[in-house]
């Protein structure tokens, strides 16, 4: 059996043109988000006041397998994506296992982690929508960063709050 490469890469006509809704496949669906203040299952007009309206829906949506990812966020994906499959050969050594650990290398991400790949739909349904701008909090400031660059390339303003 050869050796697995420490770094897996995929060509960019590699890359997954639809996002996979594991929702869809899940015997038991997992509980229903709820309204705080009605603590009943949230309604998509509920859930629209938070997200823009399409990721909202999708928020929502239990039977749909996968969802295409529009062509204007594949082309952004393409500056930093696809990244590294990395397999940790040094750490199942140093834990002993027989298991196969992998992590996906983002050190090419302008943000410096994987909310990009979520911030960039954000950011480009909010323009679909019609929305001149959102609103964000950030902890550590990565999606804030992240959210950020991506209203920068579709043009939408962004107030981000520390909390």
């Amino acid at each position: 059996m050869s050796e697995i490469p420490y770094k897996i890469y995929l060509e960019e006509n590699e890359m997954p043109d639809k996002w996979y809704n594991v929702r869809a496949d899940m015997k038991k669906k997992p509980a229903p988000i709820l309204n705080p203040g009605t603590l009943k299952p949230v309604t998509l007009e509920e859930l629209s006041g938070i997200f823009c309206e399409e990721l909202a829906k999708q928020e929502l949506d239990d039977t749909t397998a996968y969802f295409d990812i529009p062509e204007d966020i594949r082309n952004f994906y393409k500056m930093y994506r696809p990244s590294p499959l990395v397999r940790a050969y040094c750490l199942e050594k140093k834990l002993d296992t027989p298991a196969h650990i992998y992590y996906k290398f983002e050190g090419n991400n302008t943000s410096g982690s994987h909310k990009l790949n979520s911030a960039i739909a954000q950011a480009y349904y909010a323009k679909k929508q019609g929305l001149k701008g959102v609103t964000t909090e950030t902890g550590a400031g990565q999606w804030g960063t992240a959210l950020s660059m991506a209203c920068s390339y579709f043009d939408l303003d962004c107030q981000v709050y520390m909390v």
